[in-house]
C-alpha cells in the first residue's frame, strides 16, 4: 500500500463523515448553517453508509462505519480500520496488513474533529439550493480554515425533505477531484467494539511499524 493511497483514503473517510453529519443542515445563511451543524454533534455517536467514489477514472465502492475517531472502510481490495489509536491497512491482493500508530496529522485533520469542533476545521462559505433528479437539495460549500490541509474546498448535497446526504464533490490542492455518492445512511447505529479492530486472516503477512 502506498502512502498516497493511505493519505487519500483517510481524507476520504473524514470527508464522508463531514457529509453525513452535515446532512441535518437547512439552506440558510452560511453562518446559520455552520451554527446548526455544531449543535448536532452532541447527539451523533456513530454512522454507517454505503458509498461510491470516483477519482482519476477509478471507481471504488463499499461500506463505511464511523464512531468518533474510530472508523472502518472496506474498499474491496483494501480495508482500513482504526480504533483511534492504531491503524490497520489490509491488502487482500498482497495478503498483507500494515499496522501503525494512527496519526491524523498526516492528512491534516482527524475524523473526531468533525464530531467535536467542526467550526475550528471548516468554514461554510455558501448555502444554496439545487434539484438533482427532480429532488430538492440543500447545497453547502466548505473551505478549510487551515492552509496546510490537502482539501481546497468541498460541496455537499443533502435532500431538503429529510436531510439525507447524497453526494460530495471535493477538490484537493493538487487540482484533483473526488466524486463521492452516499446511500443507505444510518445514524447512531449500534456498532460493536470489534468493528474498529482488525484480526488478520490466518497466513497474512503482518508488518508492524509501531
Amino acid at each position: 500500500m502506498t502512502r498516497s493511497f493511505l493519505s487519500r483514503s483517510l481524507s476520504l473517510i473524514a470527508l464522508a463523515a463531514t457529509v453525513l453529519i452535515a446532512g441535518q443542515a437547512q439552506a440558510q445563511t452560511p453562518q446559520a448553517v455552520a451554527q446548526r451543524l455544531q449543535q448536532r454533534y452532541g447527539a451523533l455517536e456513530s454512522l454507517q453508509a454505503s458509498f461510491v467514489q470516483t477519482a482519476g477514472g477509478q471507481r471504488l465502492q463499499g461500506p463505511l462505519s464511523v464512531r468518533r475517531d474510530a472508523f472502518r472502510l472496506d474498499l474491496g481490495e483494501q480495508v482500513l480500520v482504526t480504533d483511534g489509536g492504531t491503524l490497520w491497512s489490509y491488502s487482500r491482493d498482497d495478503d498483507q496488513v500494515v499496522v501503525q500508530d494512527y496519526e491524523p496529522s498526516r492528512v491534516g485533520f482527524s475524523v473526531g474533529q468533525l464530531f467535536t469542533n467542526y467550526l475550528d476545521v471548516f468554514r461554510v462559505t455558501a448555502a444554496t439550493k439545487a434539484t438533482i433528479g427532480g429532488v430538492a437539495h440543500d447545497v453547502l460549500t466548505l473551505r478549510p480554515r487551515s492552509s496546510g490541509m490537502s482539501v481546497r474546498d468541498a460541496t455537499l448535497y443533502v435532500r431538503s425533505s429529510d436531510a439525507v446526504p447524497t453526494r460530495v464533490r471535493v477538490h484537493d490542492t493538487n487540482g484533483g477531484t473526488l466524486a463521492f455518492d452516499l446511500r443507505d445512511v444510518r445514524r447512531n447505529v449500534s456498532l460493536p467494539t470489534s468493528t474498529f479492530r482488525f484480526d488478520a486472516p490466518r497466513g497474512t503477512e503482518v508488518v508492524d511499524l509501531r
